[in-house]
């Protein structure tokens, strides 16, 4: 019986998996993402799910944050 209930959160887990999109945008779009990513300190990945969420898609807070791993304070 508890297999049962693994094998459910596993299949959850994997839907909810981040998938990967590939896309080509015109330069000038590229140049700007770019330019806010270095002056916001974020990744293209934020600045994506940033829009997509302010375009009235569902887009959950803790997705829109930083996943790069910071080394230690210089």
């Amino acid at each position: 019986m508890g297999a049962g209930l693994d094998g459910r959160q596993k299949t959850e887990e994997a839907r909810d998996a981040d998938r990967k999109l590939t896309l080509s945008l015109p330069a000038a779009v590229v140049r700007e993402l770019r330019r806010r990513m270095a002056a916001e300190e974020t990744t293209m990945r934020a600045l994506v799910l940033e829009a997509l969420q302010a375009a009235g898609y569902a887009v959950p807070a803790a997705e829109i944050r930083d996943r790069r791993r910071r080394g230690p304070a210089r």
